[in-house]
């Protein structure tokens, strides 16, 4: 049995992806935690550009963290798409919330309310794509369905 296919039986092991998608969102929450009990010393925004990149990489984070919980929520909660949408959504600006909070307790950082609608604002922008995807898929079957 070669590498490749030890890597193929491992990934299609349903504890395996069951334990990926937890994994995944609870590593991505301890990398925005750790970003953010940083010192700022070092990253002192010197132009208009660089502070929008920096708040266009925030709405990142919180995007790709709404979608991994939307994938959890997905394989734990049977429910429609649109509920796992919205409490994805729900739980990112709540992490957000928090991590706006512990950022107060960081040298040179401060928690603003300003940032928590940044994140937040990814957050719904991945939520949205999320929601448009799954309608294009319905749409698809829909389709399918009828022609025949």
């Amino acid at each position: 049995m070669g590498l490749k296919s030890k890597i193929e039986k491992i990934l299609a092991n349903k504890n395996f992806q069951s334990y990926e998608k937890w994994a995944s969102a609870i590593i991505w929450m301890l990398a925005i935690y750790y970003l953010s009990s940083k010192s700022l010393n070092f990253i002192v925004a010197t132009d208009i550009w660089e502070f929008i990149l920096r708040k266009i990489a925030h709405m990142f984070e919180y995007a790709v963290l709404t979608l991994l919980i939307f994938r959890i929520l997905g394989q734990t909660e049977k429910r429609h798409y649109i509920w796992n949408i919205v409490w994805a959504l729900i739980f990112t600006i709540l992490y957000a919330i928090s991590d706006e909070f512990h950022q107060t307790f960081t040298l040179n950082r401060v928690g603003t309310y300003r940032d928590v609608l940044i994140d937040s604002t990814g957050a719904l922008i991945s939520a949205w794509l999320i929601y448009i995807n799954h309608r294009h898929k319905e749409l698809l079957k829909l389709n399918k369905k009828i022609v025949p």
